[in-house]
């Protein structure tokens, strides 16, 4: 009977052995695995900071850039208002979206010689209120005015050659107008 017991405390002997290596290995492998997320949360904040800090240096150089703009057109109109010219300068009257309207009204007219004089060209300035006029009859205000003729949807994009869900998102945005 002695031997039976003897054999028995070996084999509990040798599982709870086993139990405690187990839970051994498992608890390394828990605090490995805790070692690996803070280096990773370390390298995450270094790698935020140093986007930050880049940041930082654009919007620097972009105030310092702006207030450069600001002062060179400050100066230019306090030369600008000295000579007191009748006529508008060049850099006013040819911004970039009077180039742009220039150029799709340049498209939009009939292909027509005419003679002209020496010196003379076709290309005007876009005022204010020709802008206005260009502007009304936009893809937009046509999609809008032909859901007020009642059209549907795929209707207006078959007319317009244009997609279904651009003409849903033009008419989402310019529900208030």
């Amino acid at each position: 009977m002695t031997t039976f017991l003897l054999i028995i405390s070996f084999l509990l002997n040798i599982i709870s052995l086993l139990a405690i290596v187990i839970l051994y290995t498992r608890q390394n492998r828990f605090i490995d695995l805790e070692k690996k997320q803070g280096k990773m949360i370390q390298d995450m904040e270094e790698t935020i900071s140093t986007y930050l800090i880049e940041m930082k240096e654009e919007n620097e150089a972009f105030m310092n850039n702006l207030n450069e703009n600001k002062l060179v057109q400050k100066n230019k109109k306090q030369s600008e208002s000295k000579e007191k010219s009748p006529f508008p300068k060049y850099e006013e009257v040819d911004s970039q979206a009077n180039k742009r309207l220039n150029a799709s009204k340049a498209y939009k007219k009939p292909a027509a010689i005419n003679e002209k004089s020496e010196g003379e060209t076709d290309w005007e300035p876009l005022l204010a209120c020709e802008q206005e006029i260009t502007q009304e009859n936009t893809l937009v205000n046509r999609v809008i005015s032909l859901q007020r003729d009642g059209l549907s949807i795929e209707e207006i994009a078959k007319r317009l050659g244009k997609g279904k869900t651009e003409i849903e998102l033009m008419l989402k945005f310019n529900q208030n107008s």
